[in-house]
């Protein structure tokens, strides 16, 4: 749905450094989460059809 810097691109080489560069392009969800502590911690390229990645997020809880 092209919402962020990740979808349409080639992320199979140089993925960190496109993760530490994304921009949101449509109001993605993923900027909230950060407000909220999360981090991105991996993408998995190509999950929902070519150019379309999953955005994974986690948070450290009850350290």
């Amino acid at each position: 749905m092209n919402m962020t810097s990740l979808s349409g691109v080639n992320l199979y080489s140089n993925l960190w450094e496109k993760i530490r560069d994304i921009q949101n392009l449509r109001s993605h969800s993923y900027q909230f989460y950060q407000k909220c502590g999360f981090e991105i911690v991996g993408v998995m390229p190509d999950t929902n059809g070519r150019g379309k990645p999953d955005i994974y997020m986690a948070k450290s809880v009850g350290l």
